[in-house]
């Protein structure tokens, strides 16, 4: 009896401890925004150790506080992609839904919440939507002109040079929101995803759906026909003259070139695994070559991995009968 009652009280003692967490982390979220690719995977935890009810209460704590110190508006996006991926994130892994369609739809709530925070502001101010971005930038842009004519070592004509640069950004600032927005609720949609598979991993309890390795990742045939269509249709908007045309032109591009750049680096740790050679130093240098180049190596991961989503060179060379010795 008293074995059975000490376990029940060191039950008891986790799951006011996770609870804790829970809250806490949430609330360092309110002025910490990096915590959103982190705290959604926290609460849909607590739910899978504890009952989904008790979900609601850090998500109660961090909306009371959220209201607290931001607008309404604000305030609805980030819970949104708080409470919001949390209660998605529980459900569709609990249920087996599939790792990719469980980060499509995360990333789909984050990308909901990042543009009511965002955009609708401005909207029912009469601004417009993405009006105080522009003021955040064209600020930003100010300071620099300032700084620039203060200087005395630059001649007129880099000077010249440099405020076309400027000018062409703020009015570019517009047609590239959606898309940067694009990028943080993908990133965030599989970081939580990730998070919260690491924190079930010592719960057998918890059944969840089979994850392969990141070398053996690969895009579902049905989500390359949406993004394709969804590149088609921008192309015909964009030969139309539409007047958001460049806009969605950009977001489109994101949304394609993000899956096929991770399935890219998928193909290329799996050639690395397949080099016989000290892994985890290859690993190391080319991820941190990846990273440091990123704007040179971002093509060719998405073309590496484009070919792969058409030729499936993972599967070929894996069912390749071994070489006679």
């Amino acid at each position: 009896m008293e074995n059975s009652s000490l376990k029940r009280e060191n039950a008891q003692g986790r799951v006011w401890l996770i609870l804790a967490i829970s809250a806490g982390a949430g609330l360092v979220t309110i002025w910490i925004p990096a915590g959103f690719v982190i705290v959604p995977a926290l609460w849909a935890y607590t739910g899978a150790r504890t009952k989904p009810a008790w979900m609601a209460l850090p998500a109660v704590i961090y909306a009371v506080g959220a209201l607290y110190f931001y607008t309404t508006i604000a305030a609805l996006g980030m819970i949104v992609c708080t409470a919001g991926v949390s209660a998605a994130l529980y459900y569709m892994q609990t249920k087996r839904v599939s790792n990719t369609y469980t980060v499509l739809t995360l990333a789909g709530i984050f990308l909901l919440g990042l543009y009511i925070s965002v955009a609708l502001p401005g909207v029912v101010s009469g601004d417009g939507a993405f009006a105080a971005v522009q003021s955040v930038m064209d600020e930003m842009i100010d300071y620099y002109r300032e700084a620039l004519s203060q200087s005395g070592s630059v001649n007129t004509e880099y000077a010249s040079l440099i405020n076309e640069y400027l000018d062409a950004f703020s009015e570019a600032v517009p047609t590239y929101i959606v898309p940067v927005l694009c990028v943080f609720s993908g990133v965030m949609g599989l970081g939580n995803l990730l998070f919260f598979r690491l924190f079930c991993r010592k719960h057998p309890e918890i059944s969840l759906a089979p994850m392969q390795a990141f070398r053996l990742w690969a895009l579902p045939r049905s989500m390359m026909l949406g993004l394709l269509l969804m590149l088609v249709g921008s192309l015909v908007m964009e030969w139309g003259g539409w007047a958001f045309s460049d806009s969605l032109g950009n977001t489109v591009n994101v949304l394609v070139g993000m899956p096929l750049l991770v399935q890219g680096l998928c193909v290329v740790d799996f050639l690395l695994k397949r080099s016989n050679k000290n892994v985890a130093t290859l690993r190391a240098v080319v991820y941190t070559g990846v990273g440091v180049l990123f704007g040179l190596t971002q093509m060719p991961l998405i073309l590496i991995g484009c070919f792969e989503q058409i030729f499936h060179f993972r599967r070929r060379v894996q069912t390749m009968p071994p070489r006679a010795g």
